[in-house]
């Protein structure tokens, strides 16, 4: 499925572990988000696949919006701003691989 932020055009894949494992290069990740590729890996047959893509979405806002990921610290008052801020755009998306998946 592909979908876009902020101008910036993503696709959700949803791989078998052996295709996740390679890409992360361990094993254990249930999703992974590249910025460099604007890809949202999956991985298949897991018991919560749509948290798992909510949690990736959610990395994909903060990269799209300017929130740095890895040099800051998020108090309550930035943890409130992001949910309120990416709620709507994460349950669109959510809403639409449901429909896709249940098809």
């Amino acid at each position: 499925m592909k979908f876009k932020i902020n101008g910036t055009e993503w696709i959700i894949k949803i791989v078998d572990e052996a295709t996740m494992n390679n890409e992360m290069k361990n094993n254990g990740y249930l999703g992974s988000t590249t910025y460099k590729t604007q890809e949202i890996l999956l991985l298949e047959n897991q018991a919560n696949i749509l948290k798992t893509l909510k949690h990736e979405l959610t990395h994909v806002w903060l990269w799209e919006y300017g929130h740095n990921q890895h040099e800051k610290e998020f108090n309550f008052e930035d943890i409130c701003e992001i949910v309120a801020g990416s709620n709507n755009f994460v349950n669109e998306i959510v809403d639409k691989i449901k429909k896709e998946m249940e098809e």
